[in-house]
């Protein structure tokens, strides 16, 4: 559930998703909100992920669940979660063309990967936060 303020460490705030795709604006304001105090170069770095992540969801899936963000000590994690089984793609860029939002994930994440439980999927992404 959508909180009102600011995720501190080791909060997880989730925002619902639904068949209706929200504004990747919206989606990015509320990110912004939850993570407030946070570095800004970290957070901008977090937004872009984000943007990729849940603009993803929406190209692949027909539901995404929710868009989590936990807030820990060393690193900020951001989950998506849906009902898809398929494994997104990442592609190797060679020349111009969609296709670069899982290679812009990864070079800005320290680590991301998919996990499949329960028969659902969960995108995540794992970035640095500053102290």
């Amino acid at each position: 559930m959508a909180r009102d303020q600011a995720a501190t460490t080791g909060d997880a705030a989730d925002l619902p998703l639904g068949r209706q795709r929200p504004s990747l604006a919206a989606v990015r304001r509320w990110v912004r909100l939850e993570l407030t105090g946070e570095d800004t170069d970290a957070v901008a770095d977090v937004l872009l992920v984000v943007n990729e992540l849940v603009s993803n969801a929406y190209r692949y899936t027909s539901e995404p669940s929710f868009l989590r963000v936990v807030v820990e000590q060393h690193k900020i994690r951001i989950e998506i979660a849906h009902d898809a089984r398929a494994h997104p793609p990442l592609r190797k860029v060679s020349r111009p063309q969609r296709g670069y939002g899982l290679v812009l994930v990864a070079r800005l994440s320290d680590r991301w990967g998919v996990d499949r439980a329960h028969g659902g999927t969960v995108v995540w992404a794992v970035l640095p936060r500053e102290a």
